[in-house]
């Protein structure tokens, strides 16, 4: 099961494609990619998401110790495939206590990334500071640029498979996950790792708004 169709970058009701459009409209950002999270059997969600998908969907590899998928979510519709992709994972914190983090693959325009960072979209604002973090993702080294966002959370962006890529932490000092050589590999390439990952508890991030009206 899935949620129903809103809009990625302010989780407002959509219209449906109609004999004028062949496209999702929401009332505030226009056309948009109708975006979905996956409520149940969320192992198949991603397996078919791995399939299907036209952007990278990532995943830690390996997961770091303790850690486990809570929730997965893709913005796109079956005409155009998924143009966003989002992994939520969860486990503690190298400073102690729980942690969220997110993993967003993008077509620019899509604004999911910016939603989840909690700010103003549907992009990065101009980067305009020096990378502060690197993953390995695909088997490339991938910068990624912190973007200013709410206290409550880190984000970085990069760009990796030709879209963007959002990492986004949960508190704000678990970006010190960075530090561990964080390898991301894409299911869409490697879907037999989903059978390695472990699920658990679901999360509420992939529903974050943004913390201002800006959008």
């Amino acid at each position: 099961m899935t949620s129903a169709p809103a809009c990625p970058r302010c989780l407002g009701q959509l219209r449906p494609p109609d004999l004028r459009s062949d496209q999702w409209r929401c009332d505030v950002h226009a056309a948009v990619a109708p975006w979905r999270e996956g409520t149940a059997a969320p192992e198949e969600a991603l397996r078919q998401l791995a399939g299907s998908a036209a952007v990278p969907v990532w995943v830690p590899t390996p997961m770091p110790v303790h850690w486990y998928v809570g929730g997965v979510g893709w913005a796109g519709d079956d005409r155009t495939g998924a143009r966003a992709t989002a992994l939520a994972t969860a486990g503690p914190s190298p400073v102690g206590g729980p942690a969220d983090m997110l993993l967003v693959a993008e077509s620019p325009g899509t604004g999911l990334g910016a939603r989840l960072a909690g700010i103003a979209g549907p992009d990065p604002n101009e980067l305009d500071t020096l990378p502060e973090a690197k993953v390995e993702a695909a088997g490339h080294p991938t910068a990624l640029w912190p973007v200013r966002s709410p206290p409550d959370r880190a984000a970085f962006v990069g760009e990796a498979g030709g879209v963007w890529l959002w990492v986004l932490l949960w508190p704000a000092d678990a970006a010190l996950l960075l530090l561990e050589h964080l390898v991301l590999a894409d299911l869409g390439d490697q879907q037999t790792l989903t059978d390695r990952l472990v699920f658990g508890a679901p999360t509420d991030r992939l529903g974050t708004r943004m913390a201002s009206s800006a959008a």
